[in-house]
């Protein structure tokens, strides 16, 4: 049964798709309501794609595209938590204003107490915040208003894992040619099939920043040290046999590359937050 993995694996997919003129995008298409705001449109098209629209049906069967409405039925349900208790799979609801009303919603895919990474729609990119689409970031808590849980069958691993060689784009002039998942949309608004995901057996889910550099220390485990050493060989300064999730003097050499490609200096031996999600963000 699918559960809070499938949709951020779906999510996932998604991640560097950039909307075109006047808020193009294929999410809005499918939902009805093209041509605007979608970062609701977006998560909704997400649970969509594995079968758990119901949990979200705040104002449709498909789901909700006005923020403001949807937290009040999740309020009504009962599925607002503690918003420093989030967990993978929850809705985040902005309020950027203070006025108290839910501005924006993206998905968490993680939370320590320093912050949060999520995947949202409509939402600008961390290297060019003008370039809006489908992105991960990285957040305080500031801005939360509230953290929602859909009531998920509870399982421990995602039943499902979603093809990433399609993503959606509407910057070629053909709206979401194919939209990986379950089911796409052409320019025409016409819905397409895609094959069917394979099984996955494992996932792993990046970390936030960590609140100490002696997480980075040589001879520390932790999943901040795979995630870096993981995109260091992805990008070809480490070799993966080196990718053990402790630190040693071989990802430290891959970091001190990376720094000079990338023309940051930094102070010997440590690892500034600004390189941490440059690495993250190359996932």
């Amino acid at each position: 049964m699918p559960n809070a993995l499938d949709v951020l694996n779906v999510a996932r997919t998604q991640i560097g798709f950039h909307e075109g003129a006047s808020n193009e995008n294929p999410y809005g298409i499918w939902y009805g309501i093209p041509n605007a705001p979608y970062c609701a449109m977006g998560v909704s098209w997400c649970f969509a794609q594995v079968g758990l629209s119901h949990l979200i049906a705040a104002q449709t069967p498909k789901g909700f595209s006005f923020n403001p409405a949807a937290l009040h039925w999740f309020q009504m349900q009962g599925m607002v938590v503690n918003k420093f208790a989030g967990q993978p799979g929850d809705l985040v609801f902005y309020d950027w204003n203070g006025d108290g009303v839910a501005d924006h919603v993206e998905l968490l895919e993680a939370a320590s107490s320093g912050g949060i990474t999520t995947i949202g729609f409509n939402t600008g990119s961390p290297n060019d915040p003008t370039k809006e689409g489908c992105w991960r970031v990285h957040r305080n808590y500031l801005f939360i208003i509230a953290i929602v849980r859909p009531k998920y069958p509870i399982l421990v691993k995602p039943t499902k894992s979603v093809s990433t060689t399609k993503k959606a784009t509407a910057s070629v002039g053909a709206v979401g040619a194919v939209v990986a998942g379950a089911t796409g949309i052409n320019h025409t608004g016409k819905i397409t099939s895609s094959p069917t995901p394979n099984p996955s057996p494992t996932i792993f889910i990046a970390p936030p920043f960590p609140s100490s550099q002696n997480s980075f220390a040589i001879g520390q485990t932790n999943d901040a040290v795979l995630t870096i050493q993981k995109s260091l060989v992805k990008q070809g300064l480490l070799l993966q046999k080196y990718a053990t999730g402790t630190m040693n003097s071989q990802t430290l050499a891959g970091l001190i590359k990376f720094d000079k490609k990338k023309g940051i200096i930094v102070k010997s031996g440590t690892i500034p937050q600004i390189v941490y999600d440059n690495l993250k963000g190359k996932l």
